[in-house]
């Protein structure tokens, strides 16, 4: 927000604040400043498939994949077809075993969502595998598959 601002904005803004005031307090004025309505390519790839809403879509997922870690946003993902986009697919839902079938959707969903621009399948693929040590992902003999582990939690159907 504060890279927007020129001089001619910055003038009228100054009349009315208060020397104490913050740059967020300032420049959050939407009289000002009109909130910009930001939309992702998961976005838009979640509106060609579904036929509903932005909104509407995130809100029906377990935890909007607002996840902090890659292993809940695989296994939100997982849960939710309709944000899913065909980027991950269930092989054995009861013993947990999925494959990633777009394997770059997949890294530039997770690079969106972490604000890195220059992510790959093959820097994710790498942080999949350390969760083989933490026993939240298992290994499995067959290329883009992996599994649910003991210490991962909320993937099975009649735990959640």
């Amino acid at each position: 927000m504060l890279d927007s601002v020129t001089h001619s904005t910055f003038l009228p803004n100054t009349s009315f604040c208060d020397p104490l005031m913050s740059w967020t307090d300032l420049f959050s004025n939407e009289e000002y400043y009109p909130a910009f309505e930001h939309q992702t390519d998961a976005d838009s790839n979640c509106l060609k498939t579904s036929g509903i809403k932005s909104q509407d879509c995130h809100s029906q997922s377990r935890t909007s994949l607002q996840s902090s870690h890659l292993w809940e946003f695989v296994r939100d993902l997982l849960l939710s077809p309709e944000e899913n986009c065909g980027i991950l697919e269930w092989e054995d839902r009861e013993q947990g075993i999925f494959r990633v079938v777009k394997s770059e959707a997949l890294a530039k969903m997770w690079g969106q969502r972490k604000k890195n621009d220059r992510m790959t399948y093959e820097k994710l693929s790498r942080a999949l595998r350390y969760y083989y040590k933490t026993g939240i992902l298992e290994r499995v003999d067959r290329r883009l598959v992996y599994k649910f582990g003991k210490n991962a939690h909320g993937w099975q159907e009649d735990k959640l």
